[in-house]
């Protein structure tokens, strides 16, 4: 742990890629394999605090900041100033315990154990207990990754690609193969051991795990497309893009963020019990009735539920609209053509019924078409045209220029920004994430938050003028006078209990930034009920 600790402020010292990944690939190298499995556990995440019944260490602030008091004898006010400060908790509390600190070694295995018997205590003060028990043993630089393990928020750069990168250079193998067996594994910890022994071919695809989803481009004009190319045109739709596994009874489905939504759909998930053998689809959750997809805030309304009544079910159905094959009877289908993929698709759902669909799909005659294609499909109530190259494979965890996505946002708002957050990579000195709001009377209230659309010298501009009319920092997040207006385009309006306003833009992009604008010349959120309200209507 004193080693990762070390490797991990090099890694938050440099802002080259490269080098963040030469500081973890020579520590991976010197490591064995049990402590390399300890290690990329607690860099992705994939292990710490889940022992035993998988469940997630759940330790919120006030417990750490308790265990901050007991451990350093200073008072709950100065913890709460120091975290203000610094902005995160294991910055702060190992600044804290310099003076009482015993520094003792401490490695992978014996973190490994404290994890364990933290997360083993059934009680709040037992856990702090076993927190204060653990930090006061250790060197503080190893405290703070201890904790920063806890929180899950590392802020040293570190995403889990790099750890791959860092990986494949230490064990000397090709990263697309790397990459493509943690893919088809769906956890890195035996991708590890395969690589280190060169059998990375050797990693069998399993099911219940997601896999990385292939992403579409955007197409701004024809030109884009591969000239003298085929592609076959589908809609696309707005409902929950999603993958879907079943084998033997068994079914989850998982969202596009990777996370597992199952419950909300118990219709999807008893039509796809009904089908033979096992698989694994990609495609879109969409509430639907009489032959045509609903409007995504009313399928909204089927999220986050542990259990669907039959109220919800009648008044809003769902189907899921498959348009891909990745799995099926133990063969990956990633590498075939996406014709390959879809006469296959077709045959195992040719007599699925009602809540299984397939896409329809088309050959794309002609550029000039697609046009007319998108306004068909824009009047059959969806988002508008996805084009797929003839040929092409299933590019997964990549935007490939094999997809294209045609769509026009839904509409443009005048907001307000309200906090600018310290970007990455080339713009880590920059304040590049803006968070918006719209006007409200006299307030401002927040609708979103986007980080593309500006240049780099409008960012560069306007982080200037942003620290200049600071009102607050936390940590990476700096609070500013409402002032700077953006025009912002977006995809769609929905309900949202995380921002005061009660609404959340979907997928916003900046389009420019309105200098010629003030801030009390911003939308309302009264323009904002009235798209939303639109929405309902269509």
């Amino acid at each position: 742990m004193d080693e990762l600790a070390l490797v991990l402020e090099a890694v938050a010292s440099t802002a080259s890629r490269k080098r963040k990944v030469g500081h973890l690939a020579a520590w991976f190298a010197r490591l064995s394999d049990a402590d390399l499995l300890r290690a990329l556990a607690f860099l992705t995440g994939q292990g710490v605090g889940k022992q035993g019944s998988g469940k997630k260490m759940s330790i919120g602030y006030a417990t750490l900041r308790e265990a901050a008091v007991r451990a350093t004898g200073w008072d709950a006010a100065m913890v709460r100033l120091c975290h203000r400060e610094v902005g995160d908790s294991g910055e702060a509390i190992s600044l804290l315990l310099r003076p009482v600190a015993q520094g003792e070694p401490f490695s992978l295995e014996q973190a490994e154990q404290a994890y364990r018997d933290i997360f083993a205590r059934r009680t709040t003060e037992a856990k702090v207990g076993a927190l204060v028990e653990a930090w006061v043993r250790m060197k503080p630089l190893t405290a703070k990754y201890f904790i920063k393990g806890i929180t899950g928020n590392f802020r040293v750069g570190l995403q889990t690609k790099l750890v791959e990168e860092a990986l494949a250079e230490a064990c000397q193998v090709d990263l697309a193969a790397l990459r493509a067996a943690v893919n088809r594994a769906g956890e890195i910890s035996t991708v590890a051991l395969a690589a280190r022994m060169g059998q990375l071919a050797e990693v069998k695809a399993s099911l219940f795990h997601p896999l990385e989803f292939m992403l579409a481009k955007p197409l701004d004009g024809v030109a884009d497309l591969e000239p003298g190319a085929a592609y076959w045109v589908e809609d696309k739709y707005d409902g929950i893009r999603s993958q879907v596994h079943f084998d033997a009874g068994k079914v989850k489905i998982y969202s596009r963020g990777m996370e597992e939504v199952t419950a909300a759909f118990p219709e999807v998930v008893e039509a796809l019990v009904a089908l033979p053998g096992s698989g694994v689809l990609d495609g879109e959750i969409l509430a639907w009735r009489e032959g045509r997809a609903l409007n995504f805030n009313l399928l909204q309304q089927r999220l986050a539920r542990k259990k669907v009544e039959v109220e919800l079910r009648e008044r809003i159905p769902v189907v899921f609209m498959a348009y891909d094959l990745l799995y099926s009877a133990g063969r990956l289908w990633l590498n075939e053509t996406v014709e390959a993929r879809r006469t296959a698709l077709e045959a195992m759902l040719d007599k699925a019924g009602g809540r299984l669909l397939i896409s329809p799909q088309d050959r794309l005659r002609s550029a000039e078409e697609i046009e007319e294609r998108f306004a068909a499909a824009r009047a059959r109530g969806n988002e508008g045209l996805m084009l797929k190259r003839a040929g092409s494979v299933y590019e997964a965890g990549k935007r490939s220029a094999s997809w294209w996505k045609v769509k026009r946002p839904y509409g443009t708002l005048d907001v307000v920004v309200t906090a600018a957050e310290q970007g990455s990579g080339r713009r880590a000195t920059m304040l590049s994430d803006y968070t918006f709001a719209v006007r409200e009377g006299e307030r401002f209230l927040n609708v979103g938050k986007a980080y593309s659309g500006l240049t780099d010298e409008e960012i560069r501009t306007l982080t200037r003028h942003f620290r200049a009319i600071a009102l607050e920092k936390y940590g990476r997040v700096t609070v500013v006078r409402p002032e700077v207006v953006l025009e912002v385009a977006f995809d769609g309006i929905q309900k949202s209990p995380r921002h005061k306003s009660g609404y959340a833009l979907r997928f916003p992009r900046i389009l420019r930034w309105r200098q010629d604008k003030r801030a009390e010349e911003a939308d309302s959120l009264e323009r904002v009920k009235e798209l939303y309200a639109a929405t309902l209507a269509d």
